[in-house]
């Protein structure tokens, strides 16, 4: 089952109801903990630094980039908007030059329909951008008050939005965050576009990097959402979804979590405007479908023909309308792996995708794509396959890390570290909060309880270990053992730890609260490699050095079955997961092969084939509707579990391998932990 969710207070992003402080926004929700570093209020903090200047009168909203005051500039005094960088990503250096960076290019531009930027700076440690105080709504707002907007209506807001765009491009600058609630709609009506915060000029040196993705996943245009380079028509993409939206109420593309929803930006159709809203004229819809190709060259040339277009009423050469049957845009909801009678009588199907196709020779990698993407029924499927760039590399790691894990809130990435240590990162900064010594060897497994607060460390040693977070201090000393211990987790509600051994294939649970061991499971007379308990913690997963899949009862310690292995030729399972509902079961192999299983007939339904290398570590994302590999050649691959198609390649550099994988809880990030150059943190 996925976690329980709720909303920031502050920037309104998706976290999960445990956390304690919003990993977008850096904000803490209650009471931080006690440090040696007093953390003051952000708006005393502000108000102090800015004083001199600037009067602040009060808040007007938080977005996870910056916080948003309304304020009295003291030499005119005249209202302006005040937009600052929030104390938890003010660190980040990188982050502060675009901020100004781009502060200064978007003050450049003066046009009725683009909020003007009065000033920008940093004073007393505070980082800020001025800008005009404008009294009225934004366009998402009102959507979600009154429903959607008439025909009339919204041609009369996207129109001059349009044009300032088109101004925008011209002067060099692309918005790149275009989406309903960046179109304020002013107490007098004025359309006016807002926040070029992740803007950047075209004709200067960029920080934002082709390869880092930002923006909204809704508003996405695909080629943003594939982390290339991008140019003024992905804007053009964008302003098409707020258009869509305006007419319809709704988002062309939503999902469960932004992986979910950038996939279907990718690959999939949306429901026609006039499908939901009849009285849409002919002409507009077609306004929109060119706007949402998925295609630049599909599009409109520019901003300005869009805009032209919405005022003659005239689309221009007509574009197909996606057919109501080929729209694929519901709510991501339970994996679908075809009928009952075919799941019952053979395995399901997948297309097969090799990770080198994706080379840069565009020659034989469309080659190979013709004959690899051939579905079973002899029809042809060449999806786009998207390779994207590291965000974030965590400092102070190994050269050699087997050991990843995000904390259960998501606010913490964990691996392992230098010198036989165990590190914790704050996901929102990079920041190393926490660094575990002690260990006798190097971290090849690491976990965090479901409250937060105990660490499992397995080290290369075979020590299995508990530690106290907060302190670093050691809890247990679980084992110790010369059968060489290879996997280590907690339960899902915290209060056991698994261990299976190499030698001897021991399977082993300890009571977390008395560090004593419970009981060990049945014969397990092969070397267990990899093991995971099933959601609601009553199963365990096991898979071995001699290439044999296992699922036991926890309660009575008995086998329940043995996955139907016959068919492959796999010698280690090197990694197993249970899907976030428990039906399914992911394995990786030393075949260069991934695959899925049904937990309760223990038939393979679904193989993810043709890896560059062996298949190391696996896992789910929290809707279980995704599945990455890890690989060793250094490759992390996305798969859509529902029909088998490869999504993403993480390509990584030259090296090892990939050795651990997880996703973040609420389904953003990738963590991975290489044999060469520490751990990275990926998004889509």
């Amino acid at each position: 089952m996925s976690e329980a969710t709720k909303r920031c207070p502050y920037c309104h992003e998706e976290i999960l109801a445990a956390a304690r402080k919003c990993k977008h926004c850096g904000e803490w929700l209650e009471d931080p903990p006690t440090t040696t570093t007093s953390i003051r209020n952000p708006e005393t903090l502000v108000r102090e630094a800015l004083d001199e200047n600037y009067e602040i009168e009060k808040e007007l909203g938080r977005g996870g980039m910056a916080i948003v005051y309304k304020a009295k500039q003291r030499s005119l005094g005249r209202d302006i908007a005040l937009k600052v960088l929030p104390q938890g990503v003010s660190h980040d250096k990188k982050m502060l030059e675009r901020f100004h960076r781009e502060a200064r290019s978007a003050a450049r531009l003066n046009h009725p329909h683009i909020v003007t930027i009065i000033d920008e700076g940093e004073t007393n440690g505070v980082h800020f951008m001025a800008m005009e105080y404008l009294s009225g709504r934004d366009m998402h707002e009102i959507i979600q008050e009154q429903g959607h907007l008439s025909s009339q209506e919204a041609v009369t807001i996207i129109t001059p939005i349009a044009d300032a765009l088109a101004y925008a491009h011209e002067q060099g600058m692309i918005h790149r965050d275009v989406k309903g609630s960046n179109v304020m709609i002013t107490d007098v009506g004025r359309p006016v576009l807002m926040d070029f915060g992740i803007a950047y000029a075209s004709s200067e040196a960029r920080l934002t990097q082709t390869g880092t993705v930002l923006g909204t996943p809704e508003y996405m245009s695909p080629e943003q959402a594939r982390g290339t380079e991008v140019e003024a028509r992905s804007d053009l993409y964008s302003l098409g979804v707020v258009l869509y939206e305006a007419l319809t109420g709704q988002l062309p593309h939503s999902g469960g979590h932004p992986m979910s929803v950038v996939y279907k930006v990718l690959h999939e159709p949306y429901t026609p405007p006039r499908e939901l809203q009849p009285d849409i004229p002919e002409w507009l819809e077609q306004v929109v479908a060119k706007c949402l190709m998925k295609e630049a060259d599909d599009r409109f040339d520019s901003c300005a023909m869009l805009a032209e277009a919405l005022r003659n009423e005239d689309p221009g050469e007509y574009v197909e309308i996606p057919s109501p049957s080929d729209s694929g845009d519901a709510e991501a909801g339970p994996i679908r792996l075809g009928d009952e009678d075919e799941a019952e009588n053979q395995p399901a199907q997948t297309q097969i995708f090799q990770s080198k196709d994706l080379s840069d020779d565009d020659s034989a990698s469309e080659e190979k794509s013709s004959s690899s993407a051939r579905r079973s029924d002899g029809s042809n499927s060449s999806p786009q396959r998207q390779n994207l760039s590291i965000v974030r590399s965590l400092e102070g790691t190994a050269d050699w890390v087997n050991a990843v894990s995000f904390s259960p809130d998501g606010q913490f990435a964990l691996g392992g570290g230098n010198d036989n240590e165990a590190k914790v990162w704050e996901v929102v900064s990079g920041d190393e909060i926490q660094t575990i010594r002690g260990l006798d060897g190097h971290p090849i497994a690491i976990d965090l309880s479901s409250n937060g607060e105990t660490l499992l460390t397995l080290s290369s040693e075979s020590t299995l270990q508990l530690w106290d977070l907060e302190t670093g201090t050691q809890l247990h000393n679980l084992e110790t053992s010369p059968n060489s211990v290879l996997t280590a987790c907690f339960s899902p509600d915290g209060n056991r730890v698994l261990g299976g051994a190499g030698q001897g294939g021991t399977l082993r649970i300890w009571d977390v609260k008395s560090g004593e061991p419970e009981f060990t499971f049945d014969t397990h007379e092969e070397p267990v490699f990899s093991a995971a308990f099933s959601p609601d913690g009553s199963r365990v997963v096991t898979g071995t050095g001699q290439g044999a899949l296992r699922i036991w009862d926890v309660q009575s310690g008995g086998q329940v079955m043995e996955l139907d292995t016959s068919d492959w030729d796999a010698a280690y399972v090197f990694s197993v997961a249970f899907s976030p509902d428990g039906q399914y079961v992911l394995s990786g192999s030393d075949d260069m092969t991934a695959r899925l299983w049904d937990a309760a007939s223990g038939k393979l339904l679904r193989t993810f084939d043709r890896h560059d290398g062996l298949v190391i570590a696996v896992s789910f994302s929290p809707d279980g509707q995704f599945a990455i590999s890890g690989t060793s050649n250094l490759n992390v691959c996305l798969w859509k579990v529902s029909d088998g198609s490869l999504g993403y390649l993480f390509k990584g550099e030259s090296g090892e391998g990939v050795s651990a994988v997880d996703f973040s809880p609420d389904g953003r990030y990738v963590l991975s932990g290489t044999k060469e150059r520490g751990i990275r943190m990926w998004t889509p």
